[in-house]
């Protein structure tokens, strides 16, 4: 009886550590969104006129000396001063007065200081929506390639299987440290450079530099935040990234969306999940940025996809398998998941920033891209269907395979597979 208590202590205890590593798993899970941010009393963040904003926050663009001692005189304290440099911005961070709310903190200055530059700290949000009952597909076939692609979104979970032998470099920019690790980060990572078993990202063998913008933080996911990634992967001349966010129109954001096509690079992005009647979303809706739509294996448009002049290309982005955390894998839905195959067809023909290869891709998948609407660029597909790299020659109307709706998932090292669900 004495011999045997050890062995049944040790049972018991690695019984409890399992119950209690899965319990604090599920809680972080319910107190955090979909992107790491605290749930339900995270008073960093306000609504104005429906929209998000950092609590309290003013971006000023390219301050000049004039402009900060305008804020000054109002009360306004200076957070900070950033300077990024890659895009040749400056923006400054100032804080409004106690007792003074964010929507009249903007207000006075714009009306003290007409020649200064001026908006809210916008917050920027996942681009990835509820799924939709149809059947599951398998992952896209990927590419393979050596340049890196780059990514600004949330957390990541570096230990899920898909990522063993993947090459990633990741640095976050809402917090000094890294945060948690998020469902809608892994999965549009694992669709980008993701391999286990017959689970294949689409830039499998390709490095990836991910930008995180949440971090974690209350108010993760800002202009600011986002700006400063883009800078970052400026300065490491990564050509093409990836961006499954949406949000308002920002003057920071749109300068320093100009700045990086400018630079040569190509920015792709996903143009949202808010319905056909919905307003055009940013960053996706910049000039020069690839807007990219979401359809499922039957080459129908996804319900809820955002339409407008912003549309650029539609890939399949409803109910396709994606890595999620802990290990397993979930199909997945929204715009933000067909970004990433849309961003591997650009990155095999720009692997460097390079206006002129930039400008030479957008119309060599113009020409490749399957037009579903009407003939052109319409406000729904725009200029059409892109499949993944490696399916390409797949047929449009192929009554069989991974491409088509009903399509078998065969499953890598028996994870745990589910319907992840995202807004």
């Amino acid at each position: 009886l004495l011999q045997a208590v050890p062995s049944t202590v040790e049972r018991t205890t690695h019984g409890i550590d399992r119950t209690l590593n899965s319990t604090l798993r599920t809680t972080d899970s319910v107190l955090r969104d979909a992107v790491g941010r605290p749930r339900g009393f995270n008073n960093a963040i306000e609504t104005i006129g429906g929209i998000e904003v950092v609590r309290g926050e003013v971006l000023a663009v390219a301050p000049s000396a004039n402009d900060l001692a305008a804020a000054r005189g109002l009360g306004f304290t200076l957070v900070r001063q950033e300077n990024f440099g890659p895009l040749g911005l400056t923006a400054a961070v100032l804080r409004a007065p106690d007792g003074m709310n964010t929507e009249a903190a903007l207000a006075a200055l714009k009306k003290a200081d007409t020649a200064g530059h001026y908006d809210y700290n916008h917050i920027y949000d996942p681009s990835g929506s509820d799924a939709l009952p149809l059947p599951a597909a398998a992952a896209a076939s990927g590419a393979t390639g050596a340049a890196s692609v780059g990514m600004i979104d949330a957390g990541i979970d570096r230990t899920h299987p898909s990522f063993k032998h993947a090459r990633i470099e990741s640095k976050c920019f809402a917090a000094d440290k890294p945060g948690p690790a998020t469902a809608h980060g892994t999965a549009v990572a694992s669709l980008l450079v993701g391999e286990e078993g017959s689970f294949r990202g689409v830039l499998r063998h390709n490095g990836l530099y991910a930008g995180g913008g949440y971090c974690g933080q209350p108010s993760g996911g800002s202009a600011e935040d986002i700006v400063r990634a883009l800078a970052w992967l400026a300065q490491n001349r990564i050509a093409v990234a990836n961006i499954s966010l949406s949000g308002p129109p920002n003057i920071l954001l749109a300068a320093a969306t100009a700045a990086f096509v400018r630079g040569g690079h190509v920015l792709v992005a996903a143009v949202g999940n808010d319905g056909p009647a919905a307003p055009e979303k940013y960053p996706a809706a910049y000039p020069g940025v690839v807007g990219v739509t979401s359809v499922d294996g039957a080459e129908d448009i996804q319900i809820d996809a955002n339409r407008g002049p912003d549309v650029a290309f539609a890939a399949r982005g409803v109910e396709v398998r994606a890595a999620t955390l802990h290990g397993g894998y979930a199909n997945v839905t929204g715009t933000s998941f067909a970004a990433p195959l849309v961003t591997a067809r650009f990155a095999l023909l720009v692997p460097a920033p390079d206006s002129a290869a930039a400008a030479r891709a957008w119309q060599t998948l113009e020409h490749a891209a399957l037009d579903l609407g009407v003939p052109g660029r319409d406000p729904v597909f725009g200029y059409g269907y892109l499949r993944a790299p490696g399916a390409a020659a797949i047929s449009a109307h192929a009554s069989s395979g991974e491409e088509r709706a009903g399509a078998p998932v065969r499953q890598a090292g028996g994870e745990n597979t589910g319907t992840a669900r995202f807004r």
